[in-house]
């Protein structure tokens, strides 16, 4: 796996791991909606200018790496944009699947890639049972040379899963 690629993987693990405030039993928000209104952000990550619709309320950072990172406030949600780098996406996902296989609690549901080159598509999804009980969903959706990912609590899928189409769907790399 190229240096990218694992920084970004392990970078959104340690996010998966750390987002969010700690929530008590009680105080569990509901379930992340579908009907989020968006906002265009830009930024300069990797050498090129990049911009992906992002939910509105949810800051933004830029990670070291160049990647743009959105936390949603008093949620543990999370949507990460970035560039994948170079290289087959097929053994790039390879490379990442078995890096994960043996992570206590995680089970992954999801691996496929489709085209070549730029057109590129593919996804890698997987829950992560947390030790405290808490079950993530983490879904990675990849674009040509763009890598995008949400994570946030199981229950929350659906929510995450629409964030991503919208991020995945309208962002750009120039």
């Amino acid at each position: 796996m190229n240096r990218r690629t694992a920084l970004f993987a392990t970078a959104l693990l340690g996010c998966v791991l750390t987002t969010g405030p700690a929530l008590g039993a009680d105080s569990q928000p509901s379930a992340l909606g579908t009907h989020l209104r968006y906002r265009t952000q830009t930024w300069t990550g990797g050498g090129a200018a990049m911009s992906v619709m992002a939910p509105r309320g949810w800051p933004f950072v830029v990670t070291p790496e160049g990647q743009a990172r959105f936390n949603a406030r008093s949620r543990p949600d999370l949507l990460t944009m970035g560039y994948r780098g170079d290289g087959s996406l097929r053994r790039q996902l390879r490379h990442t699947v078995a890096d994960l296989q043996g992570t206590p609690g995680l089970k992954i549901l999801r691996v496929h890639v489709h085209g070549r080159g730029d057109t590129v598509t593919g996804e890698l999804r997987y829950r992560w049972t947390r030790p405290d009980g808490m079950v993530r969903f983490v879904d990675y959706h990849y674009v040509g040379n763009d890598a995008y990912a949400v994570a946030g609590r199981m229950i929350d899928r659906k929510g995450l899963k629409a964030v991503l189409a919208t991020a995945s769907s309208t962002g750009e790399c120039s």
